[in-house]
């Protein structure tokens, strides 16, 4: 039997098609918890599983120990589960691998047998893990890459009857890696107090997360030099949560410092990078980020900040204010320097 995917177990699970064997393996997590709950969830009733569900972890048990549990009768049921956890522990020796491909190759029709594989897969050099192959519905996890974690949260939430924001989705991702355990924990906290039809934005998302880095005026100076909205948006929220960490005075002055430099590395920008950092002022370790920076921002960009930067130095004392909350006014000040 070749590998199968997500989808096609799942969807045989749920039309309880059950296979003797579940081989369920990989690096990523979350995929194979999810298809052994499944199997856990569909395979017997609540009444069902106080005789003919086991559930033992690899370290715990023989070969011999399983393979006996797997050939009792279901008490009352049409079927019995054994669910190995951990079964990247289990002993393969000789003797206990000829074992297991003794039952593999006539496995109890009345048993559903699984796996649970985790943080890699059984080498496929060896009879038992090219066996499972070939015999059991074997579903190999892969991390996903980091470009698809942030729609693979959209369809979380979509199929939970949710929204997110483009942005939210990426902050998101930016706060919690691409481990999607770790991902979807954050989106039931996000989820748990909105109805059915909401709409996660940025600041849900800041707010509901929880910001444990601690972050300066200067990452965030590097962040609109990249143009990498997800982490300037992030800061941003960071410091409206931590007022004392980045007030906008502070912030407004450490921005005019950083774009006088950007404004000169323009002007200098035929000099080579050893001179281009006595130039500006820098150490040669960061010419290299100046230089992305001044491709993203042209001249006559960097003079309009100029006048952004003190426009909002003065709205943040107070002239021209209007009442706008000094987090909102930095909201403001990011999204139009980075427009």
């Amino acid at each position: 039997m070749a590998a199968e995917t997500f989808e096609s177990i799942s969807s045989a699970i749920k039309a309880r098609k059950f296979a003797p064997v579940y081989f369920l393996c990989g690096e990523e997590a979350f995929f194979i918890d999810a298809l052994a709950d499944l199997i856990e969830v569909n395979v017997l009733n609540d009444m069902e599983k106080a005789f003919n569900q086991t559930i033992a972890y690899g370290k715990d048990l023989s070969a011999r120990q399983i393979i006996e549990t797997c050939g009792r009768l279901p008490m009352m049921a049409e079927k019995q589960l054994v669910i190995i956890k951990e079964a990247q522990a289990l002993s393969l020796k000789a003797e206990d691998e000829e074992q297991y491909l003794r039952y593999l190759k006539n496995p109890v029709k009345t048993t559903v047998l699984v796996f649970v594989w985790k943080h890699g897969k059984p080498d496929g050099r060896k009879s038992f893990g090219k066996e499972m192959t070939k015999v059991a519905s074997y579903y190999e996890s892969k991390p996903l890459y980091e470009n698809a974690v942030a729609p693979w949260v959209k369809k979380w939430l979509s199929e939970r009857k949710f929204k997110i924001e483009e942005e939210a989705a990426d902050l998101l991702v930016e706060y919690t890696g691409t481990e999607l355990s770790k991902v979807a924990n954050e989106l039931e906290k996000l989820i748990i107090s909105k109805q059915p039809g909401a709409t996660i934005t940025v600041d849900d998302v800041a707010t509901g997360v929880g910001l444990t880095k601690e972050f300066t005026p200067f990452e965030l100076n590097n962040a609109l030099g990249a143009k990498n909205k997800t982490k300037a948006y992030q800061i941003v929220n960071y410091f409206v949560a931590n007022p004392k960490s980045g007030p906008l005075v502070m912030v407004v002055a450490t921005m005019q410092t950083y774009f006088n430099k950007l404004y000169l590395a323009h002007h200098f920008r035929n000099m080579m990078d050893k001179d281009l950092a006595a130039a500006i002022k820098v150490s040669p370790f960061f010419v290299k980020d100046y230089k992305t920076a001044a491709r993203n921002f042209t001249e006559q960009k960097i003079e309009q900040i100029f006048y952004l930067l003190e426009e909002y130095d003065l709205r943040s004392k107070g002239v021209n204010n209007h009442g706008v909350k000094e987090g909102e006014l930095m909201k403001e000040l990011v999204a139009k320097i980075l427009n």
